[in-house]
């Protein structure tokens, strides 16, 4: 069999939601390039294995840390170009592929959007850092890039030479390790979702972090992603808690997060785009031009 072009690593954790049209969205648009996709699924207590089995991916299941399951799911690629991706990405454009591809020449190695987004650019920790949900790599980049990192195997310590995801926020050391190589990266644009008039989502007065701004965004903490001025993916954020627990009244209730968004809004935001996206109508950005400066909330 010949190598793929394009093999995708996959990162998901009770991922069901999301991970199908991920899968289906990436077997939509890439044409006829040969395609491998691996899902490490993290020991989801949901159907996300179950669902990338059926949809034709390579699946492994264990329990591990990001950097651990990035640099496993690097480990296996054989293709031309390794793509790292969340399980809440969906790709939009036929030709965000020969798109994001094109810029990676010379001693470009990655293209991936700057990590300011979640939402209206909430992220100024992340300027000039690429973003963990979609990372792609030539792969011949990536495995010069590799450095020897000493892990324990039964206690002892052991060498092993492997891209370092271990930066903060699991990528933000991904510059500094491709400029020790002399290579370096490609930005993506990030854009946040149209505002409406009329806010969709209205907070009680327990919510510890919001702003007036995020109940008008049609897809919330959603952003959108593009090259030269054309769309090429989206990326939810914070899909994950949506799920629900008991409560002790045995009535289901929503599951905190980490930081503090109201559960109420991701689910409902994360609702509004699924439905737009499987009626063909998602809300792209109008206004590609804007270069909004990020402000933590």
């Amino acid at each position: 069999m010949n190598d793929p072009d394009l093999y995708v690593g996959i990162t998901s954790w009770n991922s069901a939601l999301f991970l199908p049209h991920c899968l289906d969205s990436l077997r939509r648009t890439t044409g006829s390039a040969r395609l491998h996709i691996c899902v490490l699924d993290n020991d989801s207590s949901d159907a996300s294995a179950a669902i990338a089995r059926d949809h034709g991916a390579e699946v492994l299941v264990r329990r591990c840390t990001q950097p651990e399951a990035l640099q496993e799911l690097v480990r296996r690629s054989q293709g031309a170009y390794t793509l790292l991706l969340h399980a809440d990405v969906i790709l939009l454009a036929p030709d965000w592929l020969q798109r994001c591809t094109a810029k990676l020449s010379g001693n470009t190695v990655l293209i991936s959007p700057e990590d300011i987004g979640c939402g209206p650019l909430t992220r100024p920790f992340g300027a000039g850092m690429p973003e963990s949900s979609f990372l792609l790599f030539t792969t011949e980049g990536l495995r010069r890039s590799r450095r020897l990192i000493w892990k324990r195997r039964l206690r002892i310590p052991v060498p092993r030479r492997e891209f370092d995801f271990s930066g903060g926020h699991v990528t933000h050391n991904i510059p500094t390790r491709l400029a020790e190589r002399g290579f370096n990266w490609h930005p993506m644009n990030v854009y946040a979702s149209n505002a409406e008039p009329e806010a969709f989502f209205t907070p009680g007065p327990d919510a510890t972090l919001w702003s007036e701004e995020l109940g008008h965004l049609r897809y919330g903490l959603g952003n959108f992603y593009g090259v030269d001025g054309q769309i090429t993916h989206y990326h939810n954020w914070y899909d994950r808690v949506i799920t629900t627990k008991t409560g002790p009244a045995g009535a289901p209730s929503p599951q905190r997060p980490r930081r503090e968004f109201p559960p109420a809004f991701i689910n409902a935001y994360s609702q509004r785009f699924l439905a737009d996206y499987q009626a063909g109508r998602v809300d792209l950005p109008r206004d590609l031009s804007s270069r909004r400066v990020p402000v933590a909330l």
